[in-house]
């Protein structure tokens, strides 16, 4: 699963990125997800556990580019 697109799946459509890495505790595994670098909102890496993430492709740039758009700004 390492390298695989993933989504979180409390914000599907904001929280893309890859798995960086993976560990395994018992019955446990959790994965470091880390963000897509062209989200212009950045979330640090994190552990996260298998049941909080799905597979998906890859976004386009078009996607990205409306995830941004999402995005709050403060200016």
């Amino acid at each position: 699963m390492i390298g695989r697109y993933v989504r979180m799946v409390v914000a599907p459509n904001t929280r893309i990125g890859t798995i960086a890495a993976a560990r395994f505790d018992r019955d446990h595994a959790s994965f470091l997800f880390h963000q897509d670098p062209r989200i212009e909102y950045k979330l640090p890496d994190v552990w996260i556990r298998d049941s909080e993430i799905e597979e998906c492709p890859q976004p386009t740039e078009e996607e990205v580019a409306m995830i941004n758009n999402m995005t709050i700004r403060d200016d």
